[in-house]
């Protein structure tokens, strides 16, 4: 190729020319088109809310429903139909007891109603006879064969039998009564999960007798929980009922819950009260627990207005806080001052103003100047300024 080229100056003079060219054109178009292309950012505003000084509380997670199912009624256990880890619904069984002899109790209880029921009408058929006896000798009374003796019999033969007639009555009552507790002991033969959770024990087996009142499982509903922690007594103050507050979960995650109750009980050794939030638990990386700890992030005054920016903003540089802000299309970088920390957001000291359009996402690689293009905003064109970015 060099000795072609020697032999004919032409295309060696053309084949310079148009590498020259060729090499000027990829050093200019690209890096210039790379230099205009306005990189897509999101922002969020700077602005002045209430602001309270916070401090981390440690607490823990507890269940509002947990404790041992006991048995209601006595007998021995037949069978076990659970085991330690099963989550139950409400009303599925836990063990059966001796059905066998419930059952003949409430039998014989049934029989002893059904005879009082019997004997009572039987009295009250006779009660109505003496009745009819009673009227018909009243109509003799002014005849010949009008018998006043008699008559004083059947009267008291009347009295006697409604007697008897209240007596099986109130037996019958009894009766009836032993039958629904024979028939609510036949039911509670059967334990039953009095709420939704997880067995966490078992206190008894098969072949065990229970008395009344002999606990059978352990159980704790997990899907009902609170938080619970010890306030330094300086800071309940901020905490009324109904007061929103951050919890910090171990497994990384951020929830917001309320103050339910402050108990007005002092601990005398670490002066704290016991205060009870109320979880609004969203999505977790590890499945709650009953006992888990959480840090709860509770104020420590009052709040008083403050300049804030999303902590996403923040852009660190060795000892310095940079915020890049949305300017007329372009990042401008500005140098800020922080102070207090408040959940997402941190107070501004010095550095930017009300209504600034920090940037939160694309932020890590801009540099001063570039172009910018925020969702909603139309990209600036060479020479024209960009429309008016709005918050993301």
């Amino acid at each position: 190729m060099a000795i072609i080229a020697a032999r004919f100056p032409l295309l060696q003079f053309l084949s310079f020319a148009a590498g020259s060219a060729l090499l000027a054109f990829l050093a200019l178009c690209p890096a210039g088109a790379e230099a205009q292309r306005p990189s897509p950012v999101r922002v969020d505003k700077v602005v002045l809310q209430p602001l309270a000084e916070t401090a981390p509380v440690f607490g823990r997670l507890v269940s509002r429903m947990r404790g041992s199912v006991a048995a209601q009624t006595v007998g021995a256990v037949t069978e076990m139909r659970v085991q330690v880890g099963d989550r139950v619904a409400k009303g599925d069984v836990l063990a059966v007891l001796d059905i066998e002899k419930l059952t003949s109790e409430r039998d014989a209880r049934a029989a002893t109603a059904d005879a009082v029921a019997a004997r009572a009408l039987a009295a009250g058929a006779r009660l109505e006879r003496v009745e009819q006896e009673i009227a018909r000798y009243e109509k003799l009374r002014r005849s010949a064969a009008f018998s006043k003796a008699r008559l004083q019999d059947k009267e008291q033969e009347r009295v006697w039998l409604r007697s008897e007639l209240d007596a099986a009555r109130a037996q019958l009552v009894q009766a009836k009564a032993g039958l629904a507790l024979a028939e609510m002991d036949l039911a509670r033969g059967t334990v039953r999960a009095p709420y939704d959770g997880v067995v966490t024990a078992l206190h008894t087996e098969i072949g065990s007798y229970l008395k009344e009142g002999g606990a059978v499982v352990a159980l704790v509903n997990d899907r009902k929980l609170e938080i619970e922690a010890d306030v330094p007594a300086a800071r309940i103050a901020a905490l009324a009922p109904g007061a929103e507050v951050v919890v910090l979960l171990p497994d990384g995650t951020k929830h917001r819950a309320r103050v339910r109750a402050v108990v007005p009980d002092e601990n005398a050794m670490t002066r704290t009260r016991l205060v009870r939030f109320t979880p609004d638990f969203g999505r977790t990386a590890v499945p709650l627990a009953a006992n888990a700890a959480a840090t709860v992030v509770v104020p420590v005054g009052s709040a008083a207005p403050a300049l804030t920016v999303h902590k996403d903003a923040i852009v660190r540089q060795g000892q310095q806080a940079i915020v890049y802000v949305a300017n007329n299309g372009k990042a401008d970088r500005r140098r800020v001052r922080l102070g207090r920390a408040s959940g997402t957001r941190f107070e501004v000291l010095d550095g930017l103003a009300e209504g600034d359009l920090a940037i939160v996402r694309g932020n890590e690689r801009l540099r001063p100047g570039q172009p910018v293009l925020v969702p909603g905003a139309k990209a600036a064109k060479p020479g024209k300024p960009a429309q008016k970015a709005k918050a993301g």
